[in-house]
C-alpha cells in the first residue's frame, strides 16, 4: 500500500475497536430499550444516547466526587435505563403481545444488515488506505485540542463538562471511556475511533434514514447503503478539516435522530381502545428525546440542525395539507405565521441571551464567491477540491425527480435539502451581516454546512436508483429482466460516485495526514521520536513550556509531559498569553516568575520549526529561546532544545 498504509497495523486495532464499539452502542441501547424504542431506529440511535448518558453520566458524578470507571458507567447505565423502564411502564404498562425475546430483541432484518454492512466496507476500503496507519497524525491545529483533552480525561478520570473549561464532553468522554481499558493509547485510539463514526454509525444511520424516507423495499435499502458513501463532503472532510471531530460524531449521528424524529411523528401515541400500553410512538419519543441530549452534548450545533430539519418538516405538512385540501389555508396561514414570529424571535434574542453563541456568530470567513460558485461547491461537490463530482451531480436530479413522481412524503427531506443548501450558500456568499443570525450556529463556516447538507442529500442519491430502475423498465425489452435492471440501477450509485471520485477522495484525505508541505505538518513521525526522548529528560509531572507551533503540546497527548500550552493558538488572556509575551524577560519580570511558579514550569522547549497557524504576537516571548538569560541548554534532538529554567529562582519540589 502506498504512502507507508499497512492492513496489519489496522488489524491490531480490533481490540480497541470492539471496546469503542462496545461502549458506543451498548449503554445507549440497554437504555432506548428501557424506553419502549423499537426497530432499527433503537440501533441506529443508540450512540447518541450512549453519549448523553456517559457525558452527563461523567458530570454528574465528578460533582459527587466518583473518578469515572467503567463500573461506574455501569452504574449510570442501570439506573438509567430502569428509569426509563419504571417510567414507561408507569405509564404504558407491559405489552402482553410481544416475548421477552421480541421485546428485548425485536425482530432483525438480514437485508438491513447486509446493506448496513455494504456502507461498512465500502467507507473502510475507501478511508484506511488514505489514512494509512492508525497512528498517523491529521495535521489540522483543532487536532492538538482534541487529543489533548482525550489525555487529560484518561490521566484525571474526571470527565466533566467543564473540565479543564466548559466545552461539550461527548467526543473525548466517549474516546476516553473506551481507552481507560488499555487497549490502545491516545492517538491511535481516537484514529480508531473517528473511522468508526464514518465507517459505521454514518452508514448506519443513512440506511435507518431512507427507509423512512422512501419505503423499505430492498432496493431502496441496498441503495441506501450505497449512498452513504457517495459524498465527499462528509464523512471524507470532517476526518481531517479543522479537524472538527466532534462536527463529525454529531453529523454522523444525526441521520438516525431525523429518522427516528420522523418516525415518532408519524405515529400516533394516543392509547389504543382496550389494550394495556400506548402505541410505539411514545417510545420513539422518549427515544429522540433522550438522543437529544446526547447531540446537545457532542456538538450544540447538531441539535440546531434538528430543530431547523423540524421546522421545515412542520412547514411543509402544513403545505401539503394546504395544497391537498386537507386543512384549510386559513390555518395554514395561521400556523405557518406563529412558526415565522417564533424563529425570527429566537433568532433575535438567542445571541442576545447567550455570550458564547455571539462569539460563535461573530467568526468571519474570508474567501466569499459568487452565489453561483456557493451553488456548484454545495451540490456539484466542488468543496476543499478543484472539480465538480459530476457523477454526484447527475444522481441528485435523478433523485430529486424520482421524489417529486412517486414518492411525495419524502419531500420534507427534499426540502431540508434546500434548507441547507440556501444556509451554505449564505455562508459563502453574503457578506451582510444578518446572515450571521442563521450561519452563525455553524461558525459561518461554509464546510460544516456542505456536511450536514449530505444528511438529507443522502436520500436523494439513494433515490437515483429506483429513479435509474423505472427508467429502464420502460425499455420494453427489459421489463421481464427486472432482478438485472435492479442491480444495474444499484450499480450506478457507486459507479458514478465511489469509483468516479475515488481519487478526488483518497488525494484529499491523504493531504490532510502528508501535507506537501512541511510548514503545515504539526509534528513528522520523526519530530514524534525526537520530542519523546527529550521527554524523558523531564521527571514527571514538571511543567514545560515552548511555542505551540513547535508541536510541542502534543508531548502531552503522546507523551503525558506537563506542557503548559494545549492548543493552538495561544489564549489572548491569562497566565498563557503573559507568558507567551514575557517570557524572554522573566530576569527583570517578577510577574512572569510568579506566573511559571502557580504552574510549576521548570522546563521549556524551542524549536526551527513552526506550524503554518502561527500568531506570533501571541508568542513574541517565546522564540530563540537560545539568547533568552535564565535558561540553561540541556540537550538537542533533531529540530528541538531543551532547556532548564533557572532564572526565575523557583522553589524546589
Amino acid at each position: 500500500m502506498s504512502n507507508g498504509s499497512s492492513w496489519s497495523s489496522w488489524w491490531e486495532t480490533v481490540p480497541v475497536s470492539a471496546v469503542l464499539l462496545a461502549v458506543l452502542f451498548g449503554p445507549g441501547w440497554l437504555v432506548v430499550r428501557a424506553l419502549g424504542t423499537r426497530g432499527l431506529e433503537a440501533v441506529a440511535v443508540s450512540p447518541a444516547v450512549s453519549v448523553a448518558v456517559i457525558a452527563a453520566g461523567a458530570t454528574i458524578t465528578q460533582r459527587l466526587g466518583l473518578a469515572w470507571s467503567w463500573l461506574v458507567l455501569l452504574g449510570v447505565t442501570a439506573l438509567t435505563a430502569g428509569a426509563g423502564w419504571l417510567l414507561v411502564r408507569s405509564i404504558a404498562g407491559r405489552d402482553p403481545t410481544l416475548s421477552p425475546r421480541r421485546r428485548l430483541l425485536g425482530r432483525p432484518d438480514p437485508h438491513v444488515a447486509l446493506a448496513v454492512g455494504i456502507g461498512v466496507v465500502i467507507a473502510l476500503a475507501t478511508i484506511l488506505p488514505a489514512i494509512g496507519r492508525p497512528d498517523e497524525l491529521v495535521d489540522s491545529p483543532d487536532a492538538v485540542y482534541h487529543l489533548n483533552r482525550i489525555r487529560l480525561f484518561l490521566d484525571t478520570s474526571n470527565l466533566s463538562l467543564v473540565h479543564p473549561t466548559f466545552y461539550p464532553n461527548g467526543f473525548h468522554a466517549w474516546i476516553a471511556t473506551g481507552l481507560q481499558s488499555g487497549a490502545a493509547p491516545v492517538l491511535p485510539g481516537t484514529n480508531v475511533a473517528t473511522v468508526i463514526l464514518a465507517a459505521v454509525v454514518w452508514p448506519l444511520g443513512v440506511v435507518t434514514l431512507v427507509r423512512h424516507a422512501l419505503g423499505t423495499s430492498h432496493l431502496v435499502t441496498y441503495a441506501a447503503g450505497l449512498a452513504s458513501a457517495a459524498f465527499v463532503s462528509f464523512p471524507t472532510v470532517l476526518l481531517g478539516w479543522g479537524v472538527l471531530w466532534p462536527n463529525l460524531m454529531g453529523t454522523a449521528l444525526t441521520p438516525a435522530a431525523l429518522a427516528i424524529m420522523l418516525q415518532a411523528a408519524r405515529t400516533p401515541t394516543a392509547r389504543r381502545r382496550g389494550a394495556a400500553r400506548l402505541s410505539p410512538g411514545l417510545g420513539q419519543w422518549l427515544g429522540f428525546a433522550a438522543a437529544l441530549v446526547g447531540l446537545a452534548l457532542i456538538q450544540p450545533n447538531s441539535l440546531v440542525a434538528l430543530v431547523l430539519f423540524a421546522l421545515v418538516w412542520f412547514v411543509t405538512a402544513r403545505l401539503r395539507a394546504g395544497v391537498l385540501g386537507h386543512r384549510p389555508w386559513s390555518a395554514v396561514a395561521r400556523d405557518l405565521g406563529v412558526v415565522a414570529l417564533v424563529g425570527l424571535g429566537g433568532l433575535l434574542t438567542a445571541p442576545l441571551v447567550s455570550e458564547r453563541l455571539a462569539s460563535t456568530q461573530s467568526y468571519e470567513w474570508k474567501g466569499h464567491v459568487s452565489v453561483w460558485s456557493a451553488l456548484v461547491e454545495v451540490v456539484g461537490g466542488r468543496l476543499q477540491i478543484p472539480v465538480v463530482l459530476w457523477g454526484l451531480l447527475a444522481l441528485l436530479p435523478l433523485g430529486l425527480g424520482w421524489i417529486i413522481v412517486r414518492a411525495r412524503a419524502a419531500l420534507p427531506v427534499v426540502a431540508m435539502w434546500g434548507a441547507c443548501v440556501v444556509l451554505y450558500v449564505m455562508a459563502a456568499s453574503s457578506t451582510a451581516s444578518w446572515t450571521a443570525l442563521v450561519t452563525g450556529y455553524w461558525y459561518n463556516d461554509k464546510v460544516r454546512l456542505a456536511s450536514l447538507a449530505a444528511v438529507p442529500g443522502v436520500v436523494l442519491v439513494a433515490a437515483a436508483a429506483p429513479a435509474v430502475r423505472d427508467l429502464l423498465l420502460k425499455v420494453p425489452a427489459l421489463r421481464i429482466q427486472v432482478p438485472a435492471v435492479s442491480l444495474v440501477a444499484l450499480a450506478l450509485i457507486p459507479l458514478a460516485t465511489v469509483v468516479a471520485h475515488g481519487p478526488t477522495r483518497s488525494t484529499m484525505l491523504d493531504a490532510f495526514f502528508r501535507p506537501a508541505d512541511p510548514t503545515h505538518v504539526i509534528l513528522s513521525r520523526q519530530a514524534q521520536a525526537d520530542l519523546s526522548l527529550l521527554a524523558a529528560e523531564i521527571p514527571s509531572g514538571e511543567g514545560l513550556i515552548g511555542r505551540p507551533e513547535n508541536g510541542s503540546p502534543l508531548m502531552f497527548a503522546l507523551f503525558g509531559t506537563n506542557t503548559l500550552y494545549r492548543s493552538i493558538p495561544i489564549p489572548d488572556t491569562g497566565d498563557e498569553n503573559l507568558l507567551g509575551t514575557g517570557f524572554d524577560k522573566m530576569t527583570t519580570r517578577p510577574d512572569v516568575c510568579s506566573a511559571l511558579q502557580r504552574h510549576d514550569i521548570r522546563w521549556a522547549i524551542d524549536s526551527s520549526h513552526v506550524y503554518w497557524l502561527d500568531r506570533p504576537e501571541r508568542s513574541s516571548g517565546l522564540v530563540d529561546l537560545v539568547s533568552v538569560q535564565g535558561l540553561d541548554q540541556v540537550r538537542t534532538v533533531g529540530d528541538y532544545t531543551l532547556f532548564r529554567i533557572t532564572g526565575c529562582d523557583l522553589p524546589a519540589d
